[in-house]
């Protein structure tokens, strides 16, 4: 099993969150309905999320902040509303990818390794076992129902890890290639060609850049896919010390030189950024095309009518620690 399990929310919510939150996806078709489980909160496709998990997630969340914060953040206004009804809103949306992800392992029949379902035996038990007897009652699990968290948990991850290492990506040099330039730009066309006019003539470009541009550096490195497509066409043209011509882009006009047409280590750790947004890509198409045909079910009122005050006596933080020693990059 690969050590990027510990990534989970983070990757996840950063290749998944353009899909949409439950709420509000724009590739599945989101039911709001009562005919759901009377403590089913909702379910994609055949994949459920119970409010027993729900409230696991949420309190553990709210704990690990009240421990920073203190109990009193909740009632703070967070634009127009409260921080604890964004918390709320931010579960939904972390169970709902999460969710999601089960539902395409399941559909390209991907499941767990026996050896990840014995660490989330494992993680259940210690985890459970953190639990007093108030906590348990109210949060409405067992052991058993941890050990499924623990494990959706972790195939989420399994299932973006297996789909993206099937992805094959080449990457050329020429596509990641970082460049180095010195740059001029000012609003007006005629003091732009003021300026390169008196470049033609030998003055200095720094001296000028520094006199006049209004960019916020003189020299900058720049990728592919940064700056407009008229600045990239213009930058990525020039060889070693060339002047570009005046060209409009960004509301204003440039004047580049270029400085260094490859920058070797710049340009090699950005061919592995490239690699991995490429794979993300291809992932989301995978996701947006099984996603489009989904239809998902959200009893909204039950949540809605969830309240942080109902479980102050409810203490629990460790799940997502206890999740983390078992599957984090140690193990």
């Amino acid at each position: 099993m690969k050590t990027q399990k510990n990534r989970l929310m983070a990757l996840c919510l950063t290749v998944i969150l353009a899909a949409g939150t439950l709420t509000g996806c724009k590739n599945t078709k989101v039911v709001v309905t009562t005919g759901l489980a009377s403590n089913e909160l909702f379910r994609i496709g055949d994949v459920s999320c119970m409010m027993p998990e729900a409230l696991v997630y949420l309190n553990n969340q709210k704990n690990q902040y009240e421990n920073i914060y203190g109990i009193e953040m909740w009632e703070h206004d967070f634009g127009d509303t409260t921080l604890g009804e964004y918390l709320k809103s931010q579960v939904l949306s972390q169970l709902g990818q999460m969710k999601s992800m089960v539902y395409l392992a399941e559909q390209r029949e991907i499941t767990l390794p026996e050896e990840d379902q014995q660490k989330a035996q494992r993680a259940a038990a210690e985890y459970f076992a953190s639990l007093d007897e108030t906590e348990v009652k109210k949060l409405g699990v067992d052991e058993a129902s941890i050990q499924k968290m623990y494990e959706d948990y972790c195939l989420a991850q399994e299932a973006y890890n297996r789909i993206t290492e099937d992805v094959a990506v080449e990457v050329s040099d020429d596509e990641a290639r970082i460049i180095e330039l010195d740059q001029i730009f000012v609003e007006e066309e005629t003091l732009a060609q003021e300026l390169k006019s008196r470049l033609d003539n030998g003055e200095d470009f720094e001296t000028l850049a520094a006199n006049y541009s209004k960019a916020s550096k003189v020299t900058v490195n720049v990728a592919r896919g940064e700056k407009s497509q008229e600045y990239e066409d213009v930058a990525f043209d020039l060889d070693n010390e060339e002047i570009s011509d005046v060209f409009a882009a960004d509301g204003g006009y440039y004047i580049l030189k270029c400085l260094n047409t490859y920058l070797p280590d710049e340009s090699e750790a950005n061919k592995e950024k490239v690699a991995r947004q490429e794979k993300q890509t291809r992932f989301q198409a995978i996701y947006d095309e099984l996603m489009a045909d989904t239809i998902s079910e959200y009893q909204e009122r039950l949540w809605e009518k969830t309240d942080l005050t109902d479980y102050e006596d409810v203490k629990t933080n460790t799940f997502f620690k206890v999740y983390e020693s078992y599957f984090g990059d140690g193990e």
